[in-house]
């Protein structure tokens, strides 16, 4: 899927705006702080619902306007679909096709978005939440059972919580297991089957970015190997009792991330943090294609700013490997990349200038 134009009103320091892109590499160019981050967030927010820089939705609206819209043309097994997004009256409103969602999760079902930015290497350095939420973006885009499956989990979840934090009747907390253990397996084996598909691609693209370091993915379930699920949450019900969170189960989940048999956190630079993060999800983007035939698009947040040139060279050779669509941001755009852009924009002064 690719972005073919996309029209902005009262988002973030733009008034109005009206752009159209290339298929293949989109470049936009400025100077710090003169909105190039707040276009890629307005992409973002058409493909995920949300943010990726602050989960206030009404910080996204231009001062002293009522609220913002969005109007994207997007392509879709080669049909031309509009989504749109407004927020009016303190609510987030999507329609796909003109019709109103039924949950943001049919955005990212439409318009599958991938970032990288300077907080990208939270992937490596980051807690678990981050590793999960990466395993599961792979996951959701080529397991359809996926995401009614989590729902389910994430609903049984929210209730035994509840109730480990009253005085209710042990009877009642139990009551929960069962759909927990049940919804609980089946993801666990979604994700496992996931990263089956995935480790080896991600080691290779990885490797390749360090330098050939040896890299590995490794699931970590989020409950004891060996035990079900069932038997877990049962054996866990005293320290659940006292935290008030049930403290086992695939809300718990990880990937750990290894270089040379280690944790990479342990064994890279800060440096090779990014460039590491990077590569893994270049390889989701790349996997994504293989697996479901389509591509999806991809936003790079100040590159040049992040790696040096050398890094850079082979990062958008890697790039250039997963046929998405690119939109890249940059001060000043180094020559590899300006020379493979097919359409430049230049922000200045709140306003956004196609210059190809």
């Amino acid at each position: 899927m690719e972005l073919l134009s996309l029209s902005l009103r009262e988002f973030r320091c733009f008034a109005a705006a009206e752009l159209e892109f290339a298929p293949t590499i989109n470049l936009i160019i400025g100077k710090n702080a003169s909105g190039k981050t707040s276009l890629l967030e307005a992409i973002f927010l058409l493909g995920r619902g949300r943010s990726f820089r602050t989960p206030h939705l009404g910080a996204l609206t231009r001062t002293e306007a009522s609220g913002f819209q969005l109007i994207g043309k997007i392509t879709s097994q080669s049909v031309p679909v509009i989504i749109g997004l407004a927020r009016t009256t303190g609510l987030l409103e999507a329609r796909i096709g003109g019709q109103r969602t039924e949950s943001l999760a049919q955005l990212a079902q439409t318009f599958p978005v991938q970032l990288i930015d300077s907080q990208a290497h939270q992937l490596i350095r980051g807690g678990p939440r981050q590793r999960r939420q990466f395993l599961d973006w792979g996951v959701f885009h080529v397991e359809p059972a996926f995401f009614p499956i989590w729902r389910r989990f994430q609903r049984a979840l929210q209730q035994r919580n509840a109730l480990l934090r009253t005085s209710r009747p042990q009877r009642e907390v139990d009551s929960w297991n069962g759909e927990l253990a049940a919804t609980g397996q089946l993801l666990d084996g979604l994700r496992r089957n996931y990263l089956a598909n995935f480790s080896a691609t991600a080691a290779n693209w990885a490797e390749r970015a360090l330098g050939g370091l040896k890299t590995s993915l490794e699931y970590q379930a989020g409950w004891p190997v060996g035990r079900d699920l069932s038997e877990a949450l049962q054996e866990s019900t005293t320290r659940d009792r006292k935290a008030g969170l049930t403290q086992v189960g695939p809300h718990r989940a990880d990937m750990a991330i290894k270089v040379e048999g280690r944790m990479a956190q342990e064994r890279v630079s800060r440096g090779q943090e990014k460039v590491l993060a990077g590569a893994l999800l270049l390889a989701q983007t790349s996997i994504y294609r293989m697996l479901t035939g389509h591509s999806c698009t991809l936003l790079l947040d100040d590159l040049a700013a992040e790696l040096d040139v050398g890094h850079l060279i082979r990062f958008m050779e890697m790039v250039a490997e997963t046929h998405a669509q690119v939109h890249i941001t940059a001060v000043e755009a180094p020559i590899m990349v300006a020379q493979q852009a097919a359409q430049v924009f230049h922000v200045k002064q709140d306003e956004i200038t196609a210059m190809v």
